[in-house]
């Protein structure tokens, strides 16, 4: 899985996570899936505080939840599929709702020496992929053996990026290293991701001319923006959103009656006034810390244990 999710995963963010085998995983055999639901609930969050603890270091940034079986993989969209996505989501968040955004949150301990000097937590985003999207029109969405859940913060991995480039250039440095490294880093591989609408038209997204949008106003810093908008792209569907219905439509598959969004934005890894920008780009500062003493060790690992 991590070869080809570091040879054909559409995201270039999860490719380059795979190829450094920086990715956590939590892997759900035919087996695991004939477990209770508290025992499926319990080898999830297993698995996903491994990967929160690990995260805390900048050790990793991304998190897939994959139901691999070939019963899944061969499955034809429908409301079964649908359903059973929405168990699988609800065995993790508590949350199940389709055609609506969930996030889970992330954080990244900053040390100075010895001791934690900062703590900063990003909301991460939350989507679904599987086999099926495979030679479909939401085919940016496919993975291999069954269907998953992937989570990838953006923002968590451009402040460990750029902790690790500034750390002994002082705490402005790194404060400037961190937003020049989601302008100048984070914004355009997140363009390269989207990409250009090829002559055949079947992308699920695709950039946009530069001045598309009214806010394409400030002069192009890197060679994309020169000929595509940072502010936004189109796409035929939403991709924040973590269960989009359309994808369990199995007769839904004619481009044009599947429709265009406009509403998709870039503006959250570079503008100050987006309300995504400091949740989920520049990232939440949680203040600084003394060195961490048994009691506040206990009470951050209690906190750690709410639902997001």
């Amino acid at each position: 899985l991590l070869a080809w999710l570091g040879d054909r995963q559409p995201c270039l963010f999860g490719r380059m996570e795979a190829r450094q085998r920086r990715l956590a995983f939590c892997i759900l055999t035919e087996n695991d899936l004939e477990r209770s639901d508290q025992e499926i609930r319990g080898t999830i969050h297993r698995e996903r505080a491994d990967w929160r603890d690990r995260a805390r270091t900048g050790a990793t940034h991304g998190f897939l939840i994959v139901a691999v079986a070939e019963r899944i993989a061969y499955a034809r969209p429908g409301p079964a599929l649908q359903q059973l996505a929405s168990a699988l989501c609800s065995l993790y968040l508590n949350r199940d709702e389709s055609d609506t955004i969930h996030h889970d949150e992330v954080m990244l301990e900053i040390r100075d020496d010895d001791q934690i000097a900062e703590r900063r937590r990003w909301k991460v985003g939350v989507n679904y992929f599987s086999a099926q999207a495979d030679g479909r029109w939401w085919s940016d969405h496919r993975i291999p053996g069954g269907m998953a859940f992937s989570m990838n913060s953006v923002g968590h991995m451009a402040r460990a990026r750029a902790e690790q480039a500034l750390a002994r250039s002082g705490p402005r440095a790194i404060a400037e290293g961190a937003r020049e490294r989601l302008v100048y880093w984070a914004l355009p591989t997140a363009m390269r991701t989207i990409g250009p609408n090829p002559t055949d038209g079947d992308r699920g997204t695709w950039l946009v001319e530069h001045g598309t949008f009214d806010e394409d106003i400030e002069p192009p810093t890197f060679e994309m923006r020169h000929a595509y908008s940072h502010h936004g792209y189109h796409g035929r569907y939403h991709t924040d959103i973590t269960i989009p219905s359309d994808y369990f439509k199995e007769w839904l598959w004619k481009l044009e009656e599947i429709g265009q969004r406009d509403d998709l934005l870039f503006t959250y890894l570079h503008s100050l006034s987006d309300a995504d920008y400091e949740a989920m780009g520049i990232g939440e500062e949680l203040g600084l810390l003394y060195p961490m003493t048994e009691a506040s060790r206990a009470r951050t690992m209690e906190s750690d244990d709410h639902e997001p």
